[in-house]
């Protein structure tokens, strides 16, 4: 959905919702399920239409591999955000010793539960190196999903590294707008 630069707000946002405590954390919680919200409903339709499928019937996130209880994006998705709340599944559970497969993708990362050719939209919080969401997409294949398509809430990227800086120069020519989908860069008309 966005791009999230290393020590500015919205990677520090995309922290915070998950270790922020008390009022604080659910102010950032509200502020990311919202931002949520509004692109599902403006730009879900583009992703169906790109996978050349009619819709998602099921809606799931990447499960935490670090053994958090509760992952605060499996309360936004699930409980807060609409677009969402009555076609969330908890479909995927990171196995034990999850953690330790590092940068290796794997379905063999997460379990799934038995699908039958439904249509997933899975949902990150944040895309870094790409492993753990590309691992769940996987299992939820091999659980028998049909197509599944990922949202992330932002990409991770630190300026200090490669070519970073240059794309996100670029980047940052363009004048934000919700209409603007990656999918349809002429917007919805």
């Amino acid at each position: 959905m966005s791009l999230a630069l290393k020590g500015e707000q919205y990677a520090n946002e995309l922290w915070r919702y998950k270790n922020a405590s008390g009022p604080q954390r659910q102010y950032f919680r509200m502020g990311l399920a919202a931002v949520l919200w509004r692109f599902l409903v403006l730009h879900e339709a583009c992703i169906a239409t790109h996978c050349a499928v009619p819709g998602f019937e099921l809606v799931t996130t990447v499960p935490s591999t670090s053994g958090r209880e509760s992952h605060p994006l499996r309360v936004m998705v699930a409980d807060m955000v609409e677009h969402t709340r009555t076609r969330y599944r908890d479909l995927l559970a990171a196995v034990p010793g999850a953690a330790v497969l590092g940068r290796t993708c794997t379905a063999a990362r997460y379990q799934s539960g038995a699908l039958r050719g439904e249509h997933v939209l899975l949902v990150d919080d944040t895309w870094a190196t790409g492993h753990h969401a590309q691992s769940a997409a996987a299992a939820l294949k091999a659980g028998g999903a049909g197509t599944v398509a990922l949202v992330v809430l932002g990409r991770h990227l630190n300026l200090t590294y490669g070519d970073t800086a240059t794309h996100v120069e670029q980047a940052r020519l363009r004048r934000f707008t919700w209409d603007v989908c990656a999918l349809r860069p002429g917007g919805h008309t």
